[in-house]
């Protein structure tokens, strides 16, 4: 009797593990529902944000100093200028809006703040996580409502990713001082758990933070930090194998799906 080996073969080889993204609520800040519109500007919690404010500052976060909301660059001069926005050349990192975390000068140094949103997904055993934010460092210009805010410097920031209220991962400030005025940069927050954690089954939290820091070059500037485009994907992490170079050859023939084991039919007397 002959057999062929071919189902053995994908327990041998681990298969390639895929990333999926996790499902962000107004990841780009695009859903203005239930906040107040002022020209290019809205103020209160985002939708599927909430407020982070642990040193109770903000007074909600719709005024009059500090601000939570989105943002929407605006062409100042369409005609001459087309395609180059107020605040940023290029504008929105993604989508038409960002989201902002704004404060007036002389409240600089007052304590950090921003959003958060609690997921529906829950950290999972040997399963790496990448949170990827664009952070903004919005340059000086003059509103639609003809105000102009100085924005020069920057406050710096804080991304957290966190499980069940526990902070797995951060980038404290990581891009300080390298994002050109009027530009985004990705921030990259990685963290992989193996086959046990004590966060396991617990919700994963996001938190945007502007950390409120007085830029000792510009003392006299607003502070202001934007987000923008928030992705968090979660990759399985394969199980340990075998180096291939390591496998004996009948493995290696496994794999090819072309040895063949032959048995002896027992003898009838």
């Amino acid at each position: 009797m002959i057999f062929r080996v071919v189902a053995a073969v994908g327990i041998l080889i681990p298969s390639l593990a895929l990333g999926a993204p996790v499902a962000v609520v107004n990841s780009g800040f695009e859903d203005i529902t239930g906040e107040s519109p002022v020209n290019e500007f809205t103020f209160g919690p985002l939708g599927g944000w909430g407020l982070y404010d642990p040193g109770a500052i903000t007074a909600g976060g719709d005024g009059p100093t500090y601000f939570i909301g989105t943002l929407t660059p605006f062409e100042p001069d369409p005609v001459g200028n087309p395609g180059v926005y107020a605040n940023f050349p290029a504008g929105a990192a993604e989508g038409q809006r960002v989201g902002i975390a704004f404060n007036f000068f002389g409240s600089g140094g007052g304590g950090e703040y921003g959003f958060e949103q609690t997921l529906a997904a829950t950290l999972q055993a040997d399963t790496t996580y990448t949170l990827q934010v664009e952070i903004g460092n919005i340059d000086s210009a003059t509103s639609m409502g003809g105000q102009f805010f100085p924005l020069e410097g920057f406050p710096g920031y804080r991304v957290d990713l966190m499980a069940g209220g526990q902070i797995l991962a951060q980038d404290v400030n990581g891009l300080g001082g390298t994002i050109p005025d009027g530009e985004f940069a990705t921030s990259t927050v990685v963290f992989a758990t193996g086959a046990s954690h004590p966060q396991l089954g617990q919700p994963l939290t996001i938190r945007l933070v502007n950390l409120n820091v007085v830029d000792p070059t510009f003392p006299s500037s607003d502070l202001e930090v934007d987000f923008d485009d928030v992705r968090l994907d979660a990759t399985g992490t394969p199980p340990p194998s075998v180096p291939l170079g390591s496998w004996p050859l009948a493995v290696a023939l496994l794999a090819t799906g072309t040895w063949r084991l032959r048995r002896r039919e027992p003898r009838v007397a």
